[in-house]
């Protein structure tokens, strides 16, 4: 079955927005024994509404399954992992009395297999030794989290779908209803059986790596003939799954010009994909040695700033993918990784600030979640931003 696009924008999206707000104010209410808490605490979380909207231009949602998302780090709505979310921003205005704090989201790298070589990959040293993580330990690791709250899980690698028959196992074990699950994939063998299969099981999305709009050019990045067709198949088995689908792009210097930009934006917008997600080269993993040349400089991020705001703020791009760019919300007002908002999970099981700043915090196996939290906030957290 075709899931036709439909996005939230106008009054629709600001009705959303209202009925969001709403949520978090029966929960305020129900959470709080002191009413001018409840009312402190969501003035705190309209408060990060409103930066959210600023920097990230919030001005649309994508309607998939019945559920409404504008973000892909925040669950839909409705759903009990917005629940999760919205009473975690609530306790961070004003501490709810004997609430723990969770997570908005899980990375969870759980394969060292991958048939690409990636120019960019963060784990590049880890691929294609032998696996560490064994589907025990990664229902472990999932269920310490959601017992403290978890809005979304994401799994990486290496690619995911190495593991399908994992895939299949875990979310059949894991509480899909509670925590919206995510796989970060390259498509590599993502077909529409297997799409279907990871839907039904209770899979909510996918995002695909695709770093240029040329077929040549991807696949010269990726090490891989045909990794730029099998990227476009699997973006639209996905989305006719009725999963929320995305492309995920990790710009080079070069690729920071409009016409690039422009140009894949278009062959989302033909792929018919709800979100394309912008991720900052950064010097780790087979970049690690390449910091001079390929980190973003000042002309580079203007480029994608004024990209991102005229996709969000547009009239004319309404009906285009819901375009996020990470980046730039973190150099105006922080990054909520380092165990704030989120944290990663390497494919030895060890935690770590996030995918890009990389410090082994401890064994999420052995450990427990505050332990892991506290290693990492010993390490300073984020390396690269002020951690919010």
């Amino acid at each position: 079955m075709d899931h036709n696009n439909r996005y939230y924008t106008g009054w629709r999206f600001r009705w959303y927005q209202a009925r969001a707000l709403l949520r978090a104010c029966q929960l305020a209410w129900t959470a709080y024994p002191d009413p001018r808490d409840a009312v402190k605490a969501v003035a705190g979380v309209v408060e990060k509404s409103r930066l959210n909207n600023r920097y990230r231009h919030l001005h649309k949602a994508a309607v998939v399954g019945g559920r409404v998302f504008s973000m892909m780090s925040m669950s839909g709505f409705p759903s009990p992992g917005l629940d999760t979310m919205l009473r975690n921003e609530l306790h961070r205005s004003i501490p709810i009395p004997g609430f723990t704090r969770g997570l908005l989201l899980l990375l969870m790298g759980i394969t060292k297999k991958c048939s690409m070589q990636c120019a960019h990959c963060f784990e590049g040293e880890a691929l294609n030794h032998k696996e560490v993580l064994s589907v025990p330990d990664i229902l472990s690791i999932i269920q310490k989290f959601q017992a403290r709250g978890l809005a979304n899980v994401e799994f990486g690698g290496g690619e995911p779908i190495n593991r399908f028959s994992d895939l299949l196992e875990i979310l059949g074990n894991c509480d899909t209803r509670q925590t919206d699950f995510w796989i970060s994939s390259s498509g590599y063998r993502l077909d529409a059986a297997r799409a279907q299969q990871l839907k039904n099981a209770g899979l909510t999305g996918i995002t695909i790596s695709l770093d240029h709009w040329n077929a040549e050019e991807h696949d010269r990045f990726r090490n891989l003939s045909g990794a730029f067709n099998w990227a476009c198949q699997a973006a639209v088995h996905a989305r006719e799954a009725g999963l929320v689908t995305a492309l995920t792009l990790v710009p080079t210097r070069s690729f920071c010009t409009p016409e690039h930009l422009w140009r894949y934006l278009q062959l989302a917008m033909s792929l018919k994909v709800h979100f394309v997600r912008i991720l900052e080269p950064r010097a780790v993993g087979n970049y690690a040695s390449g910091s001079k040349s390929v980190e973003l400089q000042e002309q580079h991020l203007a480029v994608l700033e004024d990209f991102h705001r005229k996709v969000q703020t547009g009239i004319a791009f309404r009906d285009y993918p819901i375009v996020e760019y990470h980046g730039a919300f973190q150099r105006h007002v922080g990054c909520g990784g380092g165990g704030e908002r989120y944290l990663y999970i390497d494919t030895d099981g060890d935690f770590h600030a996030c995918p890009l700043c990389r410090n082994k915090c401890g064994s999420a196996i052995s450990q427990t979640v505050e332990e892991g939290l506290q290693a990492i906030k010993a390490a300073s957290g984020c390396h690269a931003y002020q951690t919010v």
